[in-house]
């Protein structure tokens, strides 16, 4: 970032946005709104009152909360150039790779195009992969040598040697999950952040995070061998680094996991009965320990990232209780599926 006086503007704006975020105790509330008075809340009742079914008007409101999203990283990128900007614009990149990996798997499930378009996410122009073009590739193989060159030609390489390999949709999922993160921390590495410790934190718990869910999944749904799971995850982290994800990729069970994880992840995850249970309380932790960033870190770049990251998690846990109402979900499963004041409670003592 360039000037005190942009740092300052950024500062100002991350503070004013910050307002937007949604307390534990705002997600209780929302919980209780019909879907008209959410609706109204979100802008989005005309989504709601359109002669479509209950899966268009899912996808609709995801988008919309997509493209909210998208503005208030407009109005965060206005005062940033350079290396500080292409760091934030690196972040959002991971809806375009939600993009492709769709476009991957309607190309070998053989989709009509129509049908692989209508689960694209629609996004700014500065992040958007050609999908038309990709649409009339002849193979995957093809569609990632379109995107050789351009800012996913490192991810676009490094996947077509996996599915080269593997010749599965799995790997390279996984395979794009990993570079993605690989490249948010090169990003941070070159930055002229006066807060790199801070920035690599940010980094650091997203990777945590991810890793111990897809740790948990490798092992315990897919029954994953430990070397296999072991490849498959991120190699570095912020609490949990390369020997740690070591040692925890060849225990069995849930509970023998949780118990080796380091703090504050054992105390916080202690008594989960499953991995819903654990996303649920990671997402907490995550936020929680986002939130001090957004607020303290010297970096307003630090603060950005941090703010947009909470929003988006914000947004989703805005999103589920949508589809609670759309479905006609009961209240049991809604506060299931959305925890809110008493998860917060065990977050925040785990934490501090």
């Amino acid at each position: 970032m360039s000037s005190h006086r942009n740092q300052a503007y950024l500062k100002t704006r991350v503070a004013v946005l910050s307002a937007r975020l949604l307390s534990p105790q705002e997600i209780e509330r929302l919980k209780g709104l019909t879907l008209n008075q959410l609706g109204e809340t979100f802008d989005l009742l005309p989504i709601f009152e359109e002669d479509i079914d209950t899966r268009q008007k899912s996808r609709l409101v995801e988008q919309a909360l997509l493209h909210r999203l998208m503005r208030e990283l407009s109005v965060l990128l206005r005062p940033l150039s350079g290396r500080s900007r292409g760091l934030l614009l690196y972040w959002p990149r991971k809806f375009e790779l939600y993009n492709l990996k769709t476009l991957i798997r309607g190309k070998m499930s053989h989709l009509e195009m129509e049908e692989i378009r209508d689960n694209l996410y629609e996004l700014p122009e500065n992040i958007r992969l050609p999908h038309e073009s990709l649409l009339q590739a002849e193979n995957v193989l093809e569609m990632l040598r379109q995107l050789d060159q351009g800012p996913y030609a490192l991810i676009a390489r490094q996947a077509r040697n996996v599915f080269e390999e593997q010749h599965e949709t799995f790997s390279l999922d996984a395979a794009i999950d990993r570079l993605y993160y690989t490249g948010m921390l090169r990003h941070a590495n070159i930055t002229d952040s006066i807060d790199k410790r801070g920035l690599k934190k940010v980094i650091g718990i997203m990777v945590d995070q991810q890793n111990i869910l897809w740790l948990l999944r490798y092992r315990l749904v897919y029954h994953f061998a430990p070397s296999e799971a072991y490849y498959l995850l991120i190699p570095y982290g912020g609490r949990i680094q390369r020997d740690n994800l070591m040692e925890l990729a060849n225990l069995e069970g849930l509970e023998t996991i949780i118990d080796h994880l380091p703090a504050p992840f054992q105390t916080l995850l202690s008594d989960a009965e499953n991995i819903t249970q654990v996303r649920q309380r990671l997402d907490r932790t995550v936020s929680v320990e986002l939130q001090k960033l957004m607020h303290y870190s010297p970096d307003a770049v630090v603060s950005a990232l941090s703010y947009l990251i909470i929003r988006d998690m914000d947004l989703m846990r805005f999103y589920a209780i949508i589809q609670s109402k759309l479905l006609q979900m009961d209240q049991a499963m809604l506060d299931e599926a959305v925890p809110g004041d008493a998860m917060d409670a065990t977050t925040m003592e785990a934490v501090t």
